[in-house]
Protein backbone atom coordinates (compact mmCIF):
# COMPACT_ATOMS: atom_id res chain seq x y z
CA UNK A 1 0.00 0.00 0.00
CA UNK A 2 0.90 3.20 -0.83
CA UNK A 3 0.06 6.26 0.76
CA UNK A 4 -1.51 9.80 1.04
CA UNK A 5 1.04 10.71 3.56
CA UNK A 6 3.89 8.66 2.70
CA UNK A 7 6.92 11.04 1.40
CA UNK A 8 6.80 12.13 -2.10
CA UNK A 9 10.39 10.92 -2.67
CA UNK A 10 8.79 7.46 -1.78
CA UNK A 11 5.49 8.00 -4.02
CA UNK A 12 7.20 8.46 -6.97
CA UNK A 13 9.86 5.62 -5.92
CA UNK A 14 6.56 3.53 -5.92
CA UNK A 15 5.61 4.87 -9.43
CA UNK A 16 8.60 4.26 -11.00
CA UNK A 17 9.25 0.83 -9.73
CA UNK A 18 5.00 0.16 -11.18
CA UNK A 19 5.60 1.56 -14.92
CA UNK A 20 9.37 -0.54 -14.93
CA UNK A 21 7.66 -3.84 -14.04
CA UNK A 22 4.65 -3.62 -16.34
CA UNK A 23 2.28 -3.89 -14.17
CA UNK A 24 -1.15 -2.30 -14.91
CA UNK A 25 -2.23 -1.04 -11.00
CA UNK A 26 -0.69 0.57 -8.69
CA UNK A 27 -2.64 0.10 -5.07
CA UNK A 28 -2.88 3.08 -2.94
CA UNK A 29 -4.72 4.81 0.19
CA UNK A 30 -6.82 7.65 -0.03
CA UNK A 31 -7.30 8.95 3.49
CA UNK A 32 -10.32 10.92 3.30
CA UNK A 33 -9.55 12.27 6.97
CA UNK A 34 -5.89 13.90 5.99
CA UNK A 35 -7.43 15.65 3.35
CA UNK A 36 -10.08 17.25 5.25
CA UNK A 37 -8.33 16.93 8.91
CA UNK A 38 -9.87 19.57 11.76
CA UNK A 39 -9.16 23.11 10.45
CA UNK A 40 -7.71 23.83 6.61
CA UNK A 41 -8.46 20.74 3.83
CA UNK A 42 -5.03 19.90 2.19
CA UNK A 43 -5.22 18.34 -1.70
CA UNK A 44 -1.40 18.52 -2.10
CA UNK A 45 -0.67 15.02 -1.96
CA UNK A 46 -4.00 13.82 -4.05
CA UNK A 47 -2.86 16.58 -6.43
CA UNK A 48 0.73 14.74 -6.52
CA UNK A 49 -0.49 11.07 -7.05
CA UNK A 50 -2.79 12.40 -10.04
CA UNK A 51 0.06 13.84 -11.12
CA UNK A 52 2.28 10.63 -10.44
CA UNK A 53 -0.21 8.26 -12.88
CA UNK A 54 -0.64 10.49 -15.50
CA UNK A 55 3.43 11.11 -16.09
CA UNK A 56 4.49 7.03 -15.66
CA UNK A 57 1.09 5.58 -17.44
CA UNK A 58 -0.06 4.07 -14.34
CA UNK A 59 -3.77 3.21 -13.19
CA UNK A 60 -4.29 3.52 -9.39
CA UNK A 61 -6.72 1.61 -7.30
CA UNK A 62 -7.60 3.92 -4.89
CA UNK A 63 -9.25 3.04 -1.90
CA UNK A 64 -10.90 5.30 0.22
CA UNK A 65 -10.36 5.30 4.13
CA UNK A 66 -10.45 7.11 7.14
CA UNK A 67 -14.29 8.98 8.10
CA UNK A 68 -12.51 12.21 9.57
CA UNK A 69 -12.89 11.42 13.59
CA UNK A 70 -15.14 15.09 13.89
CA UNK A 71 -17.96 13.58 11.12
CA UNK A 72 -17.59 9.58 13.19
CA UNK A 73 -20.31 7.76 14.59
CA UNK A 74 -17.89 6.62 17.06
CA UNK A 75 -15.37 8.22 19.21
CA UNK A 76 -11.93 7.89 20.16
CA UNK A 77 -9.04 6.00 18.56
CA UNK A 78 -11.70 4.09 16.22
CA UNK A 79 -13.14 6.73 14.77
CA UNK A 80 -11.47 6.89 11.62
CA UNK A 81 -12.54 3.41 10.86
CA UNK A 82 -16.15 4.18 11.61
CA UNK A 83 -19.53 5.06 9.46
CA UNK A 84 -20.10 8.98 10.04
CA UNK A 85 -23.30 9.80 12.39
CA UNK A 86 -26.06 9.64 10.33
CA UNK A 87 -26.16 13.93 10.80
CA UNK A 88 -23.02 14.13 8.11
CA UNK A 89 -23.71 11.23 5.84
CA UNK A 90 -23.97 13.96 2.70
CA UNK A 91 -21.07 15.94 4.29
CA UNK A 92 -18.83 12.53 3.89
CA UNK A 93 -20.31 11.26 0.62
CA UNK A 94 -19.49 15.69 -0.57
CA UNK A 95 -15.93 14.94 0.91
CA UNK A 96 -15.24 11.56 -1.47
CA UNK A 97 -16.58 13.49 -4.29
CA UNK A 98 -14.14 15.80 -3.60
CA UNK A 99 -11.53 14.19 -3.64
CA UNK A 100 -12.46 11.61 -6.72
CA UNK A 101 -12.86 14.61 -8.80
CA UNK A 102 -9.58 16.34 -8.05
CA UNK A 103 -7.77 12.61 -8.74
CA UNK A 104 -9.15 12.79 -11.90
CA UNK A 105 -6.41 10.15 -13.36
CA UNK A 106 -7.96 7.84 -11.02
CA UNK A 107 -10.54 5.93 -12.49
CA UNK A 108 -10.96 2.84 -10.02
CA UNK A 109 -12.08 3.11 -6.44
CA UNK A 110 -11.68 0.64 -3.77
CA UNK A 111 -14.68 0.74 -0.91
CA UNK A 112 -12.35 0.52 2.01
CA UNK A 113 -9.64 -1.78 2.92
CA UNK A 114 -10.54 -5.01 4.81
CA UNK A 115 -13.76 -4.21 6.40
CA UNK A 116 -14.54 -7.76 7.60
CA UNK A 117 -11.19 -7.36 9.90
CA UNK A 118 -9.35 -4.48 11.65
CA UNK A 119 -10.23 -2.06 8.49
CA UNK A 120 -13.57 -1.20 9.93
CA UNK A 121 -15.49 -0.90 13.23
CA UNK A 122 -19.28 -1.33 13.16
CA UNK A 123 -19.89 -4.75 11.31
CA UNK A 124 -21.41 -5.42 8.03
CA UNK A 125 -24.57 -3.18 8.47
CA UNK A 126 -22.72 0.03 9.20
CA UNK A 127 -19.87 -1.23 6.52
CA UNK A 128 -22.54 -0.99 4.05
CA UNK A 129 -23.85 1.88 5.07
CA UNK A 130 -20.00 3.79 4.66
CA UNK A 131 -19.70 2.18 1.40
CA UNK A 132 -23.33 3.18 -0.27
CA UNK A 133 -22.03 6.69 0.82
CA UNK A 134 -18.41 6.82 -0.46
CA UNK A 135 -19.99 4.86 -3.78
CA UNK A 136 -22.40 7.56 -4.38
CA UNK A 137 -19.63 10.36 -3.83
CA UNK A 138 -17.40 8.40 -6.33
CA UNK A 139 -20.63 8.30 -8.54
CA UNK A 140 -20.93 12.12 -8.03
CA UNK A 141 -17.95 12.72 -9.38
CA UNK A 142 -17.41 9.96 -12.09
CA UNK A 143 -20.26 8.50 -13.48
CA UNK A 144 -17.65 5.95 -15.17
CA UNK A 145 -15.73 5.03 -12.55
CA UNK A 146 -15.47 1.30 -10.92
CA UNK A 147 -15.87 0.45 -7.94
CA UNK A 148 -14.94 -2.29 -6.04
CA UNK A 149 -15.60 -3.50 -2.85
CA UNK A 150 -13.12 -3.53 0.02
CA UNK A 151 -10.97 -6.28 0.17
CA UNK A 152 -11.80 -8.75 2.02
CA UNK A 153 -9.70 -10.33 4.96
CA UNK A 154 -11.39 -13.75 4.28
CA UNK A 155 -13.89 -14.85 2.19
CA UNK A 156 -16.70 -14.58 4.98
CA UNK A 157 -20.11 -15.62 3.51
CA UNK A 158 -22.37 -14.56 6.08
CA UNK A 159 -20.51 -10.81 5.63
CA UNK A 160 -20.70 -10.90 1.62
CA UNK A 161 -24.62 -12.08 2.55
CA UNK A 162 -25.28 -8.98 4.73
CA UNK A 163 -22.99 -6.48 2.92
CA UNK A 164 -24.42 -6.73 -0.34
CA UNK A 165 -28.10 -7.69 0.60
CA UNK A 166 -28.07 -5.10 3.58
CA UNK A 167 -31.63 -3.75 4.28
CA UNK A 168 -30.90 0.20 4.01
CA UNK A 169 -27.80 -0.05 2.03
CA UNK A 170 -27.05 -2.85 -0.48
CA UNK A 171 -23.94 -2.84 -2.02
CA UNK A 172 -25.27 -5.33 -4.92
CA UNK A 173 -25.91 -3.00 -7.73
CA UNK A 174 -23.72 -0.85 -6.45
CA UNK A 175 -19.65 -2.63 -6.94
CA UNK A 176 -18.86 -3.48 -10.42
CA UNK A 177 -15.58 -5.66 -9.01
CA UNK A 178 -15.91 -7.84 -6.00
CA UNK A 179 -12.42 -8.44 -3.98
CA UNK A 180 -10.81 -10.53 -1.15
CA UNK A 181 -7.28 -10.89 -0.18
CA UNK A 182 -5.47 -14.46 -0.04
CA UNK A 183 -2.37 -15.40 1.42
CA UNK A 184 -1.07 -19.38 2.44
CA UNK A 185 0.37 -22.12 1.25
CA UNK A 186 0.51 -22.22 -2.62
CA UNK A 187 -0.62 -25.48 -3.26
CA UNK A 188 -4.41 -23.82 -1.57
CA UNK A 189 -4.52 -20.70 -3.31
CA UNK A 190 -6.95 -21.83 -6.34
CA UNK A 191 -9.21 -23.54 -3.76
CA UNK A 192 -9.28 -20.85 -1.79
CA UNK A 193 -9.80 -18.38 -5.04
CA UNK A 194 -12.76 -21.22 -6.28
CA UNK A 195 -14.65 -21.42 -2.47
CA UNK A 196 -14.36 -17.36 -2.58
CA UNK A 197 -15.91 -16.95 -5.77
CA UNK A 198 -18.87 -19.74 -5.26
CA UNK A 199 -19.43 -17.47 -2.20
CA UNK A 200 -20.08 -14.24 -4.08
CA UNK A 201 -21.96 -15.83 -6.91
CA UNK A 202 -24.44 -17.77 -4.38
CA UNK A 203 -24.95 -14.04 -2.76
CA UNK A 204 -26.12 -12.89 -6.75
CA UNK A 205 -22.66 -11.61 -7.76
CA UNK A 206 -21.59 -12.61 -11.22
CA UNK A 207 -18.84 -9.78 -12.06
CA UNK A 208 -15.33 -10.08 -12.07
CA UNK A 209 -13.23 -11.17 -8.65
CA UNK A 210 -10.13 -9.71 -7.84
CA UNK A 211 -7.42 -10.33 -5.51
CA UNK A 212 -6.26 -6.99 -4.14
CA UNK A 213 -3.61 -8.23 -1.97
CA UNK A 214 -1.61 -11.45 -1.71
CA UNK A 215 2.09 -11.80 -1.03
CA UNK A 216 4.73 -13.80 0.53
CA UNK A 217 7.93 -13.18 2.90
CA UNK A 218 11.24 -13.31 1.79
CA UNK A 219 12.94 -14.26 5.18
CA UNK A 220 12.76 -17.16 5.50
CA UNK A 221 12.03 -17.81 9.64
CA UNK A 222 8.69 -15.67 8.63
CA UNK A 223 7.90 -18.24 5.44
CA UNK A 224 4.91 -20.88 6.18
CA UNK A 225 4.92 -22.97 3.05
CA UNK A 226 6.60 -25.79 3.89
CA UNK A 227 7.84 -26.39 -0.39
CA UNK A 228 9.51 -22.41 -0.09
CA UNK A 229 11.76 -21.90 2.96
CA UNK A 230 14.87 -20.64 1.24
CA UNK A 231 14.34 -16.85 1.51
CA UNK A 232 14.32 -14.15 -1.64
CA UNK A 233 14.53 -17.17 -3.94
CA UNK A 234 11.91 -19.13 -2.72
CA UNK A 235 9.80 -15.91 -2.50
CA UNK A 236 10.17 -15.22 -5.85
CA UNK A 237 9.34 -18.94 -6.91
CA UNK A 238 6.17 -18.48 -4.78
CA UNK A 239 5.40 -15.73 -6.52
CA UNK A 240 6.01 -16.44 -9.84
CA UNK A 241 3.56 -19.60 -9.66
CA UNK A 242 0.85 -18.07 -7.36
CA UNK A 243 0.24 -15.21 -9.53
CA UNK A 244 -0.15 -17.50 -12.35
CA UNK A 245 -2.11 -20.33 -10.21
CA UNK A 246 -4.40 -17.30 -9.28
CA UNK A 247 -5.19 -15.92 -12.69
CA UNK A 248 -5.46 -19.45 -14.35
CA UNK A 249 -8.40 -20.02 -11.53
CA UNK A 250 -9.95 -16.73 -12.47
CA UNK A 251 -8.91 -14.10 -10.48
CA UNK A 252 -9.45 -10.86 -13.11
CA UNK A 253 -6.47 -8.75 -11.45
CA UNK A 254 -4.09 -9.35 -9.10
CA UNK A 255 -2.45 -7.08 -6.23
CA UNK A 256 1.03 -8.14 -4.64
CA UNK A 257 2.13 -6.40 -1.93
CA UNK A 258 5.02 -4.17 -3.20
CA UNK A 259 6.88 -3.51 -0.58
CA UNK A 260 8.25 -4.31 3.08
CA UNK A 261 6.74 -2.53 5.91
CA UNK A 262 7.78 -2.07 9.08
CA UNK A 263 4.53 -0.74 10.68
CA UNK A 264 3.90 -4.27 12.64
CA UNK A 265 7.75 -4.54 13.92
CA UNK A 266 10.30 -6.92 12.26
CA UNK A 267 8.73 -9.65 13.69
CA UNK A 268 5.59 -9.72 11.26
CA UNK A 269 5.68 -11.14 8.31
CA UNK A 270 4.88 -8.08 6.23
CA UNK A 271 8.49 -7.01 7.00
CA UNK A 272 9.72 -8.69 4.07
CA UNK A 273 6.59 -9.71 2.24
CA UNK A 274 6.97 -6.15 -0.33
CA UNK A 275 8.96 -7.32 -3.78
CA UNK A 276 11.04 -3.94 -2.86
CA UNK A 277 13.44 -3.32 0.24
CA UNK A 278 11.80 -0.53 2.11
CA UNK A 279 11.99 2.00 2.95
CA UNK A 280 15.67 3.57 2.02
CA UNK A 281 16.28 4.21 -1.62
CA UNK A 282 19.26 4.05 -3.76
CA UNK A 283 21.26 7.08 -4.95
CA UNK A 284 18.84 7.90 -7.75
CA UNK A 285 15.82 8.19 -5.49
CA UNK A 286 14.76 4.25 -6.89
CA UNK A 287 13.22 1.35 -4.81
CA UNK A 288 15.88 -1.36 -4.53
CA UNK A 289 14.17 -4.70 -5.83
CA UNK A 290 14.54 -8.20 -4.64
CA UNK A 291 14.21 -11.66 -7.21
CA UNK A 292 10.47 -11.50 -6.39
CA UNK A 293 10.47 -7.83 -8.04
CA UNK A 294 11.57 -9.57 -11.62
CA UNK A 295 9.59 -13.21 -10.77
CA UNK A 296 6.75 -10.30 -11.00
CA UNK A 297 7.98 -8.71 -14.11
CA UNK A 298 8.43 -11.82 -16.11
CA UNK A 299 4.51 -12.64 -15.12
CA UNK A 300 2.98 -9.24 -15.89
CA UNK A 301 4.87 -9.56 -19.33
CA UNK A 302 3.02 -12.43 -20.56
CA UNK A 303 -1.13 -11.49 -21.19
CA UNK A 304 -2.15 -14.90 -19.86
CA UNK A 305 -0.11 -14.84 -17.00
CA UNK A 306 1.69 -18.25 -18.80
Amino acid sequence: MLYLNSTAEAQRALFRASAAAGVRYLRMDFAIGLVFPWGEEDFAAVDRADALAAAYGVEVLGVITTTPWYLAACAGDEAIRCAPAPRYERLWTRMVARVVRRASNVRVWQLGNEPDGFGFVGGASEYARWASLAAAGIRAARPDATVVLGGLARANEPFIAQVLHDPAHPLLGVIDVASVHLRGALSALPTAFASARGMFLRQGFDGPLWVTETGYPSRAEHQWDPAFTRGARDQARWLARGLRSLVHAGAAAVFVTFRDTREFGRASPFASEGVLRWPRLDRDGRARPKPAYWAVRRVAATPCGC
